[in-house]
């Protein structure tokens, strides 16, 4: 670790959400799937346990993360 980060680390969304809805049953068991790995974790059901409601999201517009020093030379 040199203190640099040779990319930016991270990127900040905007967005607009849609209306609230009912889950599938396809994107309850895509989310499933995905958070498997987690699931020994100690928030896990907290998090991801009774997941019934989502939204679209419309992303607008994305912006580059500035951490001072660690991202002067990108």
């Amino acid at each position: 670790f040199r203190e640099k980060f040779t990319d930016f680390p991270a990127i900040k969304l905007y967005g607009e959400l849609g209306k609230r809805r009912k889950a599938t049953e396809k994107e309850i068991n895509r989310l499933n799937r995905r958070m498997k790995t987690t699931k020994g974790l100690k928030g896990n059901t907290y998090l991801w346990g009774k997941m019934e409601f989502v939204r679209e999201i419309k992303f607008t517009k994305a912006e580059k993360i500035n951490l001072g020093k660690m991202t002067a030379g990108l």
